[in-house]
């Protein structure tokens, strides 16, 4: 590990006790200080309030303090039984690391938002509107944290929460996914919160915030708590606020005594910022290599490094960071000549330099792709959050059954309407490939990047070809089915893009004029989107054959249909995709409405 950090923190979301046991060993031997124990089952019931809002999906995805300890009261209108599943998942966590000489670390979303029923019967409570305005059907309200009350529940929370398990590093995002700081120039309304508290001023509104925390950790008996919090704060709400902070406070990593940020690595891994989800298991080691020959020494006193993992699956990555004293301060040769190391490990020294080329394919590809991820990653906001990977491309899809659409419209995330909802381009109220000039820049950035796709496939089945090893053969054929499902999902969006800047060049209400004259040729846009509908029928049959051959997952997946959600496809995936298949088929004739044809 690094020297000079106070605090060496492991990330990794875990399903079981045992993993978590797993992972617990690995950051002890690794020499890691802290292990996060927050990864919780997504809180659905903020979500189920009306499934018709995607906006709760940001929120139910983040641990949050009143998500693990209802206190008195809130039990009213908080679920006690999830909250009460939760703390036992951590106190069984905190019990594990204590084994292994490990202290425990929780990240949470605060202050997050309260169901309105709360605020009706308690209006001091309420605090600014958190929601990103454009994304939601609702209104969502944090809670006040200037209101004595609200600070003496969160308080109450702490000391509970660190008196059954021993929490001593806190991270917070604010100011997103559903919580916020009042008349914070970060919040996504634009700053906002009751007229009691707007001459405050966020230095000592934070401040006092992150005391309250440490308070309620001292309570318990806890008195070198750390709480960082930081999301979408503003460079000079954060400097404002730096001078009033206390030991082991820190603002966007501001602190009292300078600026010390806590240094990451892996966070790539995270599903938001891969630019490969939903694809899983293709491992980022170049980038991975990268983040920790530029760790440098601590800064400042206190300050922390965060090591983000993928799954208990990436040992490409866990190997790479026991070589982390030999990657610190390398130049890109050393750090190749490393990961040629790692890579023998895998599928032997003889094979070591193909699987190099193939994890700076992915590279490559992960490059290409970063490109286009205004407000988020493509192949998320695209394929995943809008559906593009299970949705039809039909000309009019207004006028599709209720049994067309809803598998898919139900899962979009599209708040203000039908019409927008239609709008394939329309990704959570951004639009990042629209009209000619942006679809051509995008098809640029598709095809090199399938061109290292299919280079990184065909790589990984000649590997599971040489080597004579099950498991390294396993492996290797299972890493380019991998990078084959990734080729559908940017072959998809791609032809979805190509096929919204068409009708986007289509007047849907005027019918094509066709006369007798013989040898008329067809509008070149009715024949371009055939050979897209054409073209993404063959890619969608491709995709469903590699998921049926597969032995182990290619894509994060619901665990059940239940669990579906906006950023979780579900298990049923083969089946909604020949559902898109068979209506397209169905529709095929559609374009007639719009388009000349051949005569």
């Amino acid at each position: 590990m690094v020297q000079g950090y106070a605090k060496r923190i492991w990330r990794c979301d875990t399903a079981s006790l045992e993993e978590f046991t797993q992972l617990a060993e690995r950051a002890a031997a690794a020499g890691a200080t802290h292990v996060f124990v927050s990864d919780l089952p997504k809180s659905r019931w903020q979500w189920e309030r009306d499934l018709s809002d995607p906006y709760p999906n940001w929120g139910m995805m983040h641990s949050s303090i009143f998500k693990v300890i209802v206190p008195p009261e809130l039990q009213r209108w908080l679920p006690a039984d999830y909250a009460k599943k939760n703390l036992e998942i951590v106190v069984q966590r905190c019990a594990i690391l204590k084994r292994f000489g490990l202290k425990a670390a929780f990240s949470a979303c605060e202050p997050g938002w309260l169901p309105e029923e709360a605020y009706q019967e308690h209006p001091d409570w309420r605090g600014p509107r958190c929601d990103h305005t454009r994304r939601a059907r609702h209104a969502y309200y944090s809670p006040d944290i200037d209101n004595p009350e609200v600070l003496a529940m969160y308080r109450k929370a702490i000391a509970e929460l660190c008196r059954q398990a021993p929490i001593e590093y806190f991270n917070l995002l604010t100011n997103d996914s559903g919580g916020g700081l009042c008349w914070s120039l970060g919040l996504y309304p634009g700053p906002n919160g009751p007229e009691s508290c707007r001459t405050r001023g966020f230095p000592a509104r934070v401040a006092g915030f992150l005391s309250v925390i440490q308070a309620g950790a001292a309570d318990a008996g806890l008195s070198n708590v750390e709480v960082r919090i930081g999301g979408s704060i503003p460079e000079n709400e954060a400097d404002a606020a730096a001078p009033l902070l206390g030991p082991g406070q820190s603002v966007q990593g501001r602190t009292d005594t300078g600026y010390a940020p806590a240094a990451t690595v892996g966070s790539f891994d995270d599903f938001y910022a891969s630019n490969l989800y939903p694809v899983t298991g293709l491992p980022q080691t170049v980038k991975f290599a990268e983040q920790l020959s530029v760790l440098k020494s601590a800064r400042a006193e206190g300050q922390s490094v965060v090591y983000g993992f993928s799954s208990l699956g990436a040992t490409e990555l866990f190997e790479i960071c026991k070589r982390q004293p030999a990657l610190q301060g390398a130049g890109i040769a050393r750090r190749f000549a490393i990961l040629r190391e790692v890579a023998a490990i895998q599928v032997g020294e003889a094979n070591a330099e193909e699987l190099l080329a193939v994890w700076n394919d992915i590279a490559v590809v992960v490059e290409e792709l970063s490109h286009l991820s205004e407000g988020g990653p493509i192949l998320l906001l695209g394929g995943v959050n809008q559906r593009w990977l299970t949705r039809p491309l039909v000309p009019f899809p207004l006028e599709l059954k209720a049994a067309d659409r809803d598998y898919y419209r139900r899962f979009q995330f599209q708040a203000k309407g039908e019409e927008e909802a239609a709008d394939l381009m329309n990704l959570q109220d951004n639009w990042m490939v629209k009209g000619f000039a942006a679809r051509y820049i995008a098809e640029q950035i598709f095809n090199r990047a399938l061109e290292r796709i299919e280079d990184g496939r065909v790589r990984c089945m000649g590997l599971s070809g040489k080597t004579t090893d099950s498991a390294h053969r396993a492996a290797m054929e299972l890493l380019g089915l991998r990078l084959s499902a990734l080729g559908c999902l940017v072959r998809n969006a791609e032809d979805v893009c190509q096929y919204q800047e068409i009708l986007d060049r289509t007047d849907l209400t005027r019918k094509p004029v066709e006369t007798a004259i013989w040898h008329l040729p067809a509008d070149p846009r009715g024949m371009a989107i055939r050979e897209i509908v054409r073209r993404e029928i063959d890619n969608t049959d491709e995709l469903i054959r590699l998921l049926n051959r597969a032995s182990a997952p290619l894509l994060k997946l619901a665990p059940s249909q239940a669990e579906e959600d906006v950023f979780l496809l579900g298990p049923d995936l083969p089946d909604q995709l020949h559902h898109k298949v068979r209506i397209m088929l169905e529709h095929e004739m559609d374009y007639d409405r719009l388009y000349s044809r051949f005569n």
